[in-house]
This record gives C-alpha cells, structure tokens and sequence, in this order.
C-alpha cells in the first residue's frame, strides 16, 4: 500500500480521539437489544470524527446529532436516512458481530450526498465509498479480501466489490481519490470521467487493469538463498 496514503489516514484517524456529534439512542421496541446498542452508540461515538476527517471537503459540515434507533423488524438489516440511522433488529439477534454494519450507515450520514441513485450521485458508488470505508479502514481487511466480479464494468456492482476496486486505487493508482469522489459527489459535480483525469484512463479500463491486479500474486521481494 502506498506509504504517503498510510500516513495521511494514521494522522487522521489518531488527530482527534473524541467524538463531535450526540448520538441519541432508541431501543424502546426493542429493550432485549440495549447492550447491543450501547456498543452501536460507542462506536458512533469513537469513529464519527475520525471518519469526518477522511471525507472533508471545504465548507461542509457533518451533521453534529445522529438519531440511532434499533427497531422491532423482522427482515433488512440497516438503513439511513438523513441524521437518522436505523437497524433492524432481526439482524442485530441473528448476527450480533455484525456492529460494523452501523459503521457503513455511519458513513451515509457523513456523506450528507442529495440525489442518491442519479447520475451525479450513481448508488454503486455511494455504497462503494460506504463499504470501502467500512471494510478497508474501519475493519482493515487487506485487497485480497475484497470479491472481485470479473465482468465488464463489475465496479457498478457496489458495496464489497467497488470497495475493493476504491481500496486498489487508493493503493497506488490513484492515492487520494476517495476523498475527490466524496466531495465531487456532495457538490453534485460527479461524473465518471472524473477517474480518468484522477488516474489517467477510463472508468472501463481502470476496472480491467484491477481484475487483471487481482490475478496476480503479489510480487515476493525477499531474495531466495
């Protein structure tokens, strides 16, 4: 991984050790789940600011109250909207490990992005920002731990693979593009070609040299006896 990108996120992630935001927890329907929310609450609470960090962009300001509720549901698992994050609490009981999905919604209400789905707001990206966030900095699950879809144009597959794709980019193709879609996208500015004046080449193309990436071994450069 590139050393300047591990270097800006350590200084990031460590430049402010307390939360700017008021998380307000509602676990009235479900009062079984409230030890599980507290830690939702506590990793909120641990990880806003730090994450704010990752995605500036001038002049913007990250909502400052998060609304957590663990609601009574049988089917989903998570969902954001606006400053309001629920979770459905079939998910919470069938996969208690699972606190890092709040993360991901973490990170919608951080994105703050208008237009979701639209050509200046495509929803493989909104969600692929979401879960490289999620899985690349926040759970520090290494490349080969990302599903590649070897398809034409598998990037719009969104969550885990795009992740993968933004992580591989962020590696030494393009350090720092994360950060330019995100305020692209908030400013409502985003275009795909926007990746081939970050990173030198189509959107296309960027997505068959990462496939052809992820086939090879990584180079061994110890020397043999």
């Amino acid at each position: 991984m590139n050393k300047q990108f591990i270097i800006t996120v350590l200084v990031s992630l460590f430049s402010v050790n307390a939360a700017a935001v008021t998380v307000h927890l509602d676990v009235s329907e479900t009062p079984e789940l409230a030890e599980w929310g507290k830690q939702a609450k506590e990793l909120v609470e641990q990880w806003y600011q730090r994450t704010v960090n990752l995605m500036p962009t001038e002049g913007f300001l990250a909502p400052s109250e998060i609304k957590l509720k663990i609601k009574k549901a049988d089917g989903g698992v998570a969902w954001t909207v606006g400053p309001n994050i629920t979770v459905a609490s079939s998910w919470a009981e069938k996969h208690p490990e699972d606190i890092g999905c709040v993360y991901h919604e973490m990170v919608h209400v951080i994105q703050s992005y208008k237009g979701y789905t639209s050509a200046k707001a495509p929803g493989w990206l909104v969600e692929g920002i979401a879960d490289y966030m999620r899985w690349a900095i926040y759970e520090g699950k290494p490349q080969k731990w990302f599903p590649p879809v070897n398809k034409p144009q598998g990037y719009k597959t969104g969550y885990q693979v795009t992740g993968g794709f933004l992580l591989w980019l962020e590696s030494g193709q393009c350090p720092g593009i994360v950060k330019k879609l995100n305020t692209a996208i908030r400013k409502g500015t985003y275009e795909d070609e926007l990746f081939e004046k970050e990173a030198g080449k189509p959107l296309d193309a960027l997505w068959v040299d990462y496939l052809k990436a992820r086939k090879t071994p990584p180079k061994d450069n110890k020397k043999k006896v």
